[in-house]
């Protein structure tokens, strides 16, 4: 691959740059993702209209896979706000959603297969720094006898969100051992050592299940060896027995997935934890919500504003929360069931998008998309991670390359 050549044209040169401060943001800050994107967009815009061919970007956009899903989610979402309970607010709020697809046609229409190559590995780097630095924020903790949770730059739970979309990147560069060479092999299991060992660390229950639909989905696609896959799990839970051993609150953590999960499905079962616990209050009022606005919901963005009128107090940590730490319920209880219907014809569409371009181009890239759809999907059943720029730009951006990667000049 010549980067030089990347920096011979000053249209291309800025997009190359653009497309490297976005995936090298993406673990780290929100502004540089949003910055880097808008400039790679723009360079790409110049680029089509250098080569008189910008007419053509319509129907490219229309002929995106997610198109049709997209525009009846945002059109979901534009229903709901005119009917929610603060429209001007609401409307504003979907300002994200519009730029969240913007970004994601972008990269498919402009990314090419050198930038692709570069803005990989630039974001696998980068997600290696972020590991190295939130495992030695847990690790100097230990040392000093205090219980820190791996959190690099952000919350240790975005952390654990942001790793999982690392870790079926590096063990999907894994899938075809054989071709890599010795130096590449023994780096990409480094990595992926690390990204497991600050998954562990950050104390994530929702990554901790994140990283077992990664493994299970490449033990079921099959493409990687199982030896592979295997002995990665089997170094998990060795890493995960070594290092609970140090910090019992980790063991305590990883033990309590079961009991989370019960007091989930049976309310007279008690929450093994104050985490457990806020999350079960915020899903009953989220779903007190739902009952009142079941069609179109209460409008984008309009969560924090219901809770003290659906929540008791004292208030869960004493907080009015604008977040029901769950993408289904909060999208429910925001945009109604007509939302959510539009949130799973979206979900649906990625999945079916990401499938589609590994079979029709089998390689380490197609199945990083289509590997963490599934972990993805499960770990907003505890959070919002669809609304969170850090996770959701990392999926797109995922899935955007799986499509360039399957389209018929290659790869």
């Amino acid at each position: 691959m010549n980067y030089r050549e990347l920096l011979k044209d000053k249209a291309r040169a800025v997009q190359t740059a653009g497309i490297f401060m976005f995936s090298a943001a993406l673990p780290f800050s929100v502004t540089f993702i949003q910055g880097g994107i808008l400039l790679f967009m723009a360079a790409g815009l110049w680029r089509r209209w250098k080569e008189s061919n910008i007419k053509t970007i319509p129907a490219e956009l229309s002929g995106n896979p997610l198109a049709v899903p997209w525009a009846v989610y945002f059109a979901a979402g534009l229903l709901a706000a005119l009917a929610g309970i603060n429209p001007a607010k609401s409307i504003v709020a979907l300002n994200s959603d519009l730029l969240t697809f913007v970004s994601f046609a972008a990269l498919c229409l402009f990314l090419e297969p050198e930038q692709r190559g570069l803005a990989v590995k630039v974001y696998l780097t980068s997600i290696c720094v972020a590991a190295i630095l939130g495992a030695g924020q847990s690790v100097y903790g230990l040392i000093n006898a205090q219980d820190i949770r791996a959190h690099a730059t952000s919350h240790p739970v975005r952390l654990g969100e942001i790793m999982i979309i690392g870790l079926a990147l590096a063990l999907s560069r894994l899938s075809a051992p054989e071709t890599l060479s010795p130096r590449v092999k023994k780096v990409l299991y480094a990595t992926a050592l690390i990204i497991l060992s600050t998954i562990i660390l950050s104390q994530t229950r929702g990554a901790y299940l994140g990283a077992a639909f990664v493994f299970a989905s490449l033990l079921i696609i099959r493409k990687p060896p199982k030896r592979v896959i295997l002995a990665f799990v089997t170094a998990a839970l060795i890493l995960g027995a070594a290092i609970s051993s140090l910090n019992p609150e980790i063991h305590r953590k990883i033990s309590s997935i079961y009991g989370g999960v019960n007091s989930a499905v049976n309310s007279g079962v008690q929450a093994p934890d104050q985490s457990v616990n806020t999350r079960l209050i915020l899903w009953k009022t989220g779903f007190a919500m739902i009952k009142d606005r079941p069609v179109l919901g209460a409008g984008p963005s309009n969560v924090k504003r219901l809770f003290p009128a659906y929540c008791a107090k004292p208030y869960p940590e004493d907080t009015v929360w604008g977040s029901l730490h769950n993408i289904y319920i909060h999208q429910a209880a925001e945009r109604g069931l007509v939302g959510l219907g539009a949130l799973f014809l979206l979900f649906g569409g990625m999945f079916v998008t990401a499938l589609r371009s590994f079979r029709a181009r089998p390689s380490d890239l197609t199945l990083w998309a289509l590997a963490v759809m599934p972990a993805w999907f499960v770990m907003n059943m505890t959070e919002i991670s669809f609304q969170h720029v850090h996770t959701s730009y990392a999926v797109f951006f995922a899935l955007a390359v799986s499509i360039t990667v399957a389209k018929p000049k290659g790869y």
